[in-house]
Parts: C-alpha cells; structure tokens; sequence
C-alpha cells in the first residue's frame, strides 16, 4: 500500500535566490499571477532536524491551474531543509505539498517508512508543516500541511485572484 495513497500534491515550490526575479520569470513563461508575497516571514517556532533553529524566509505564491506554485528565499546562513538542497546562489525545485487529514499520524508514518522530518515550522498558535527528507525516493521533499482553514483560506483566495487576474500587477504583498 502507499504511502500517501492518492493523495493530491497541491503545490510545487522552488527554492530561489531573488524571490520577485524569480516571479518575473514565472510570469514570463506561464503568463500567471498575481504572485502574493509574504517578505520574512514570522514564524512561531523552527525546527531543523529536532532542534531549534533560526531561520529566516520569504515565499511567494501563485496559482497555475489547479497546482500553486510557491517559491522560496532563505535570507539567513543557519541550516535548514532549505539547505540541505541547495547551497546559497544555488535554486532548483524543493518540495511538493499536501494537506494531511491527521498530520501527527501522516508525520509518523514518513518516519517510520525512513523518511526524517528535515523541519518543522509552528507558524501560529494552531498551525503546524513539516518537511520529509523524500529525496532519496524522490528527488525532493514533501511538505505535510496540517489541514487548517486559515491555510485553506490562503490557497482559496490565491486561487480566485488567479482566476480574476487582469494581468496588470504582478505583485500583491501578503504581509
């Protein structure tokens, strides 16, 4: 039986080394947008690998059909799953994401199977992603999102504005 059985991958994301160069290059070749930006990102707790650690990111998200599309940029040095793909100036694609019905269970499951949680992040009091170190079955990683409505009202509304974008501002700022 697989792992995942069937479950449906949402997002790709890249991780990049100029995040609105990046966006401009995706909206070059796909013709999608808006990109919604999220510049450094507050996060409640981080872990790398079981222990604490800083990092700092931005990300950016757009929707491209029925798959978002996220990219990445780590602004700081310190370790993370992040790194341990791409050094800094390095960029490439990183991860899938999907949403877990019982993300402690779908954690330890990947666990189990030989795949490590390369990082964890507490992003609000109530929401919880992880990364699973998939690479040497897939190449990338899989981020497990914990099925919350304040992440599922994120991909809605990036959605719909994909989906009444007039093509003019590429850019619209998350926080």
């Amino acid at each position: 039986m697989p792992l995942l059985n069937r479950a449906s991958v949402v997002q790709n994301c890249y991780v990049v080394n100029d995040l609105r160069e990046a966006c401009k290059r995706y909206n070059e070749v796909y013709g999608v947008g808006p990109f919604f930006v999220f510049d450094h990102i507050p996060l409640v707790k981080n872990w790398y690998r079981g222990s604490e650690a800083p990092l700092d990111i931005s990300a950016a998200f757009v929707q491209s059909g029925d798959l978002n599309i996220e990219f990445i940029q780590q602004h700081n040095d310190g370790p993370s799953c992040y790194r341990d793909m791409f050094k800094p100036g390095e960029e490439g694609f990183h991860h899938t994401a999907i949403f877990c019905e019982d993300y402690d269970a779908e954690k330890k499951a990947f666990e189990a199977a030989g795949f490590p949680i390369a990082n964890e992040f507490q992003t609000s009091e109530t929401t919880f992603l992880c990364y699973t170190d998939t690479r040497k079955a897939l190449g990338h990683m899989i981020e497990l999102y914990q099925d919350h409505p304040g992440v599922r009202g994120m991909y809605a509304m990036i959605r719909e504005a994909a989906e009444t974008w007039d093509g003019k501002d590429i850019f619209k700022n998350l926080g």
